[in-house]
């Protein structure tokens, strides 16, 4: 961590990130990744990484549990525990308020905020399997890449509800990655026994 941040920057970004919260965690973590690793520099590239992969891991929100480890990591268990709650504050008490509220709004008005906030997200979702696609193109091959999110996204729209896990999908994935690169790394072999 380059940058120690003041416990009001950790507040101010918990409650950005709390206020723009539509569409969960992944669709947040860009901008997580924007202010705390790229403008403040709070944490390495890697340190995000990990924070996505374990938050995704756990159940509950994952921006929820990124943010507290990262305040958690900067001011220690209690103050870190302390600032992620009074930062949620506001939001939680807002959100109250417009379950209320819902109510009196015609349901064509919800009906066109969701439809811009659905395609928001995706954008953003997009954007940053696109940016993670980009960073990674040494590890794994585009056509990878492509059948990865072929099968995911075929899982995800077919599959129905009580048996769409998401950790059928991620140890269908491991395997699939594991098995591609043993099958990678035996090749490598080969074309290095044929060269000497």
């Amino acid at each position: 961590m380059e940058n120690k941040p003041k416990i009001w920057e950790m507040m101010l970004l918990i409650i950005k990130l709390t206020f723009i919260g539509f569409g969960g965690g992944n669709a947040l973590m860009p901008v997580l990744k924007n202010e705390a690793v790229d403008k403040k520099r709070w944490m390495t590239v890697e340190e995000f990484d990990k924070i996505v992969i374990v938050s995704n891991m756990l159940p509950g929100p994952s921006v929820i549990e990124a943010i507290s480890y990262l305040a958690i990591k900067v001011f220690g268990f209690w103050k870190g525990s302390l600032i992620t709650f009074f930062a949620m504050l506001p939001h939680i008490l807002l959100a109250y308020l417009f379950y209320f509220l819902i109510y009196l709004l015609p349901q064509n008005y919800i009906s066109v905020i969701s439809v811009g906030v659905l395609t928001a997200i995706s954008g953003v979702l997009l954007a940053f399997g696109y940016e993670y696609m980009k960073s990674s193109k040494k590890q794994m091959s585009i056509p990878l890449w492509f059948l990865l999110f072929l099968f995911t996204f075929a899982f995800c729209l077919f599959i129905p509800s009580p048996f769409n896990i998401p950790i059928v999908v991620m140890i269908i994935v491991f395997i699939f990655f594991g098995l591609f690169h043993y099958l990678s790394y035996k090749k490598g072999l080969k074309n290095k026994k044929g060269d000497k």
